[in-house]
């Protein structure tokens, strides 16, 4: 399969890379990977609640914005469900992220139990207003 240079290929063509799928994809340069990280975000005093999640941000060490999910096994006893609670941040964060302001932000996400009664709209429009709470997004516009 050869690959369109005008990023004009139907976007469910595997292997292609459009200029909207691009702004999607989750590269591991987008993912907080060091515990040392995570740790440090966790002390921080950013701490926002949500209904189906708990955020923590900080200004990123970065020059992009980054995420870091987690979905504890006390909390999710089988695999499937801590991976849908943490596909479902992730897909949140990824349709968030163009809109964030203020510089780079390194952001970490909690799943609560209650997510996985959530479908994808829900958990982003709480996301949503988490980001806004910590002034990540602008504020909405009447």
């Amino acid at each position: 399969m050869a690959e369109d240079p005008a990023g004009t290929a139907d976007e469910t063509t595997v292997g292609v890379e459009t200029p909207r799928r691009r702004a999607f994809l989750f590269p591991r340069s987008a993912r907080i990977v060091s515990r040392r990280r995570f740790e440090a975000l966790y002390a921080s005093e950013t701490k926002r609640v949500g209904r189906y999640l708990v955020a923590w941000h900080a200004p990123s060490e970065t020059a992009s914005h980054r995420l870091g999910v987690t979905a504890a096994k006390r909390t999710f006893h089988d695999a499937h469900q801590r991976n849908r609670a943490k596909r479902l941040l992730r897909e949140s964060f990824r349709h968030l992220r163009p809109s964030f302001e203020g510089g780079p932000w390194d952001l970490v996400l909690v799943a609560k139990r209650r997510i996985l009664e959530a479908k994808e709209p829900e958990v982003r429009a709480d996301l949503e207003k988490v980001c806004r709470i910590a002034g990540i997004l602008p504020e909405a516009s009447p």
